[in-house]
């Protein structure tokens, strides 16, 4: 996957977990309502970043945690077969090594943002099944626009979780799946191996 697109997929997810609280408004309304203070919260910590890296990254995990339902996007980016394939132990062992690699990455990431600007487009339809959402936004660079698309699910505790994102037409759960099996392939469906390697194919 190329770096631009994984640099953008990080930056949403963090502006998605300040967004998603138990029993709020619309995840629309959520989004459009708090974006503004979301910008400074990330360029207020950029100074952490430089001085304590462990401090700012520490600070990312406390608020994406609870809200991004790591959990099951883990388990998708296994895929079913896979998923039934390994033992209870390598499913939780994926899922923190999934989990505390993507956390890393966007730490790094959100260090760096200044200047892009991220647009919530106006809600244009309405959701077939009341616990599913899309929400449409753009990223604005100083050369380009890329085009954006929340995927959103409603637990059984009233809670809005992410669970997908496509960045400019690529779909990041699909790619992460694609890289997950082909990995497998490689290294003769030893998940072990995969969930040791997992890190640097990132």
């Amino acid at each position: 996957m190329r770096p631009s697109f994984l640099s953008f997929s990080l930056i949403f997810f963090l502006y998605f977990s300040f967004v998603t609280t138990i029993f709020a408004e619309t995840p629309h309304e959520y989004v459009q309502k708090i974006h503004n203070e979301i910008i400074e919260v990330v360029k207020e910590k950029q100074n952490i970043f430089e001085e304590k890296p462990e401090e700012f990254l520490k600070s990312i995990e406390q608020s994406l945690e609870p809200l991004v339902d790591f959990k099951r996007i883990s388990r998708n980016v296994m895929g079913i077969k896979y998923y039934k394939l390994a033992s209870i132990a390598q499913r939780e062992r994926f899922l923190k090594v999934f989990q505390s690699t993507l956390l890393s990455t966007y730490s790094k990431t959100l260090a760096e943002f200044k200047d892009e600007e991220i647009k919530i487009l106006p809600k244009v339809e309405v959701s077939k099944r009341p616990d599913r959402e899309k929400i449409y936004l753009e990223i604005v660079t100083k050369t380009k626009v890329y085009p954006a698309i929340y995927y959103m699910y409603l637990n059984d505790k009233g809670e809005w979780k992410l669970i997908n994102i496509v960045i400019n037409g690529v779909n990041l759960g699909l790619t992460f799946r694609n890289q997950f099996s082909s990995l497998m392939k490689k290294n003769e469906n030893n998940i072990d191996k995969v969930i040791d390697t997992w890190i640097s194919s990132l």
